[in-house]
């Protein structure tokens, strides 16, 4: 019997029907449509095989080639897009990152293809074993085929890191689609790369495509089946391509490809050659189901803990992963979902759920599961339970198993956490309590093979849930703090609002009430002008302040004169009456400055020494060097400040000591001077006066349009 044309018939057979089936599930998924997509092209890929095997003329073989050959040069782009998305939340932000790797793979391939398919193929004739010919293609075949090649390398390696991030049931869902694609595309960089080597492919080749494909749709079937392609939900890490075997394992395969290829030339059999190559890549499936298979894993920890009296946990590498995993997650949905995954993996939990009471104590809600679709699941009313919760805030108990468990918040759990597997043993909730105070419940169950919890199991699932009510309980202080400094800051900001807004609209009333009695006088409709004017600028000065905490500020550095903007805010400080004004700087060349953001620096640093002084008294600006930095020197006789104050309050919004201050000037003193990657200094003592010091790194610029300026003295 003729096996070629019944496995390629059968092949893509298989996988037309499997992209209808992909299409038909429930719930819509983006993947679906990358999925049958990628069969279909597969599909025809096989069948046009088969009829350039059954052909009785080389022109239609020939003919039949190139078809299969412009086919083949859409599957990397398709199945980088299934790989992309499959099983992940939020497919659209992959399909974003990658965009450009799909739009080469997807564009270039079919064009180059396309360009040339008149002669993609230029020499074809017959080899060992009866029956397959060999086809010998042009240049840009050899380019398609490595196109092929770091295609199904890029597939494997997104399909490691889904299989890396799932979890639980998820991992279990989605186990036999990795193999089948595993099988499929490590098959397809066999065969992409002998075709390298031989400058085209033939007829063998095809049959080893041919029979993965078959077997590749049983396994994503049986995947498809159990995961639908759309319940779960996972977020591969984004450094886990750097992280993966992929690479590592293809090139491996193929050095050790090479060299049996070598062997068996030498030797004389290379009509064996595709046959033993097959059955070492389905042989390195199956020792990769056998890898993946938590049962296994299950056991051989079992056997070395009995047989070795080991611990069963190893506790100290548990707490590391632990306290590295959940150290930096600073939001709720985070841990919980990192908890989860480190339970389910400590304890081969399938099901691992976590729900978390809100604020009202009214209703649990999900923060994370290994099993319970996210989003999917609506929260549960506890309100009859509350006594309960505040028992079990007091008593503190350990782990309870739901199914003999009589409390009502047993029944509760044990509805809404359902088991997957009749034999994945029972069901455990923990009560999350810290500082007399319930947080939420933690839930396992569907342990595979069905182990028992024993104590050790249960001492440590103890200690887990204890760690993670603690974080999440300081979670929700930091919250609480976080929310008590916004309303503080709000408070403070509307008290400075206030009380600006009050004497401006008491000047504006007596103006009002006046104004009948004295709008015939020209000298009281003049000054009644002039303090509309006051008003209105003071209210636009107001604005202009506030919005500059509304906005980060950003500088534009350009060629500039120091002394052109010292001479800026010196204009802006005017003449205080008593106040002696003081400066001195050397000749400078053009530096690199933001002109507007230095001299707001030397404004507000200018007018807050003038409106600390009571006259008499003396501000003084000096511009030193030093080094690679600039150094500008604000100092002035007025009252100081303490040491607490400076520490405390003097950088931060809404404090200041000035009577009709915002305390915002220092604020974005501080930021501008830090995005000119500069520093500020302060000393001050109360009674002794104030020295800003602001250190500038010097930049010289190599043109300004206008000549330099002489020294400065005054």
């Amino acid at each position: 019997m003729n096996w070629f044309p019944l496995i390629h018939i059968a092949a893509g057979g298989a996988a037309l029907a499997l992209a209808v089936g992909a299409l038909w599930v429930r719930p819509r998924h983006p993947a679906q449509g990358w999925l049958a997509a990628g069969l279909v092209l597969l599909a025809l890929e096989a069948l046009c095989q088969c009829g350039s095997f059954l052909t009785d003329t080389r022109e239609s073989m020939l003919a039949w080639q190139r078809v299969a050959l412009l086919t083949a040069s859409f599957v990397p782009a398709v199945w980088l897009g299934f790989s992309l998305t499959f099983a992940r939340g939020e497919p659209a932000r992959f399909l974003r990152r990658w965009r450009w790797v799909l739009a080469v793979l997807g564009l270039c391939l079919p064009a180059l293809t396309l360009a040339f398919y008149p002669v993609l193929i230029l020499e074809t004739g017959p080899l060992p074993p009866p029956g397959n010919w060999f086809f010998r293609g042009h240049p840009v075949v050899r380019v398609l085929h490595t196109g092929l090649v770091v295609g199904a390398v890029l597939v494997l390696t997104q399909l490691e890191s889904t299989y890396r991030a799932a979890v639980g049931t998820g991992r279990w869902r989605i186990k036999y689609a990795v193999v089948g694609l595993a099988l499929l595309f490590g098959t397809r960089i066999y065969t992409a790369s002998q075709a390298l080597l031989y400058a085209g492919p033939n007829f063998q080749l095809s049959l080893l495509n041919a029979a993965a494909l078959l077997l590749a749709c049983g396994l994503i079937g049986l995947a498809l089946y159990r995961s639908r392609l759309a319940v779960l939900d996972l977020y591969p890490s984004a450094v886990a391509i750097h992280r993966s075997l992929t690479i590592l394992l293809s090139g491996v395969y193929l050095v050790v490809v090479g060299l049996l290829a070598t062997w068996v030339t030498r030797a004389g059999g290379e009509s064996a050659f595709p046959l033993v190559a097959f059955v070492l890549l389905v042989g390195a499936v199956g020792l990769s189901v056998l890898w993946m298979s938590d049962r296994v894993r299950q056991r051989l920890r079992l056997f070395v803990s009995r047989h070795f009296h080991r611990p069963f946990h190893d506790y100290r590498q548990v707490w590391s992963r632990f306290a590295e995993r959940t150290s930096a997650r600073l939001d709720r949905t985070e841990l919980c979902r990192e908890v989860a995954r480190l339970i389910s993996e400590t304890f081969e939990a399938l099901s691992v759920s976590i729900w978390l009471l809100e604020l009202s104590r009214s209703r649990l809600v999900l923060a994370a599961s290994t099993s319970l679709p996210a989003g999917q699941v609506r929260a549960l009313d506890v309100n009859e339970l509350l006594p309960e919760f505040t028992r079990l805030a007091s008593e503190k108990p350990g782990p309870v198993e739901l199914e003999t468990g009589r409390a009502g918040w047993c029944h509760v759990l044990r509805e809404a956490n359902p088991a997957f597997f009749q034999q994945g043993g029972s069901r455990w909730g923990v009560p999350l309590v810290a500082g007399q105070e319930l947080v939420g419940f933690l839930v396992v169950g569907d342990r595979v093979a069905g182990l028992a919890y024993h104590p050790e199991d249960l001492e440590l699932l103890t200690c887990l849930a204890e760690q993670l009510a603690s974080a999440l309980r300081t979670l929700n202080l930091s919250e609480q703090l976080a929310q008590a400094r916004e309303w503080e800051a709000f408070q403070t900001m509307s008290a400075f609002l206030i009380h600006d807004l009050k004497n401006t609209a008491s000047t504006l009333g007596l103006m009002l009430r006046n104004l009948p009695v004295h709008f015939d006088n020209p000298a009281f409709r003049e000054d009644a002008i002039r303090g509309l004017g006051r008003c209105v600028r003071h209210i636009n000065e107001l604005i202009e302040r506030l919005t500059t905490l509304r906005h980060k500020p950003r500088i534009q550095k350009r060629p500039v004169r120091l002394e052109t903007v010292l001479q800026a805010a010196l204009e802006t400080l005017g003449k205080p009456e008593g106040i002696e004004i003081q400066t001195r700087w050397p000749e400078l060349p053009p530096l690199l400055l933001d002109p507007d953001a230095v001299q707001s620096v030397v404004t507000n640093l200018l007018l807050n020494a003038r409106d600390a002084i009571t006259p008499p008294g003396r501000i003084s600006l000096e511009v030193s060097v030093h080094g690679g930095w600039i150094c500008l020197r604000v100092a002035d006789t007025g009252c100081g400040m303490s040491p607490e104050f400076i520490a405390h309050k003097l950088f931060r919004p809404f404090q200041t000591t000035k009577k009709n201050g915002l305390g915002i000037g220092m604020f974005q003193v501080r930021t501008l001077v830090e995005l000119h990657g500069g520093r500020l200094e302060v000393q001050s003592q109360p009674g002794q006066g104030t020295v800003f010091g602001v250190w500038l790194p010097m930049i010289v610029a190599e043109s300004v349009a206008h000549e330099a300026e002489p020294a400065h003295r005054g």
